[in-house]
């Protein structure tokens, strides 16, 4: 039996993390796919998920990314919940990228641990 992706809702950013791409989906795809944003509004951010992806190497083993999907630079918090909007993704590895599209357009791929 092949091992999944899995992931789910993680309050740590790790230092070192910046922009790695972007997503366009709206605000009730990354609802229902990741659950309700888990961290607070800041001075340049109003809605951000923080998520840890577990990827499956080799027989036993995981690799870890830690992946923030936000919001950047908008005047009042509606401008990205309304419609398609272009999230950032922000971590310190380039797979983020993919693994949030991957959650996002192929949920059968991955298992959601915080569901």
């Amino acid at each position: 039996m092949s091992r999944k992706t899995t992931y789910q809702l993680d309050d740590y950013v790790p230092t070192g993390s910046s922009l790695k791409g972007h997503v366009t989906a709206s605000y009730q795809d990354l609802v229902e796919t990741f659950g309700e944003p888990n961290m607070d509004p800041s001075d340049k951010i109003w809605t951000e998920w923080a998520i840890e992806f577990s990827v499956p190497d080799g027989d036993l083993d995981n690799d870890y990314h830690h992946v923030m999907i936000y919001d950047w630079k908008e005047s009042n918090p509606d401008h990205s919940r309304i419609g398609r909007y272009r999230w950032h993704i922000g971590s310190k590895s380039r797979e983020a990228i993919w693994l949030v599209r991957d959650a996002l357009n192929s949920p059968e791929l991955m298992v959601r641990l915080d569901a």
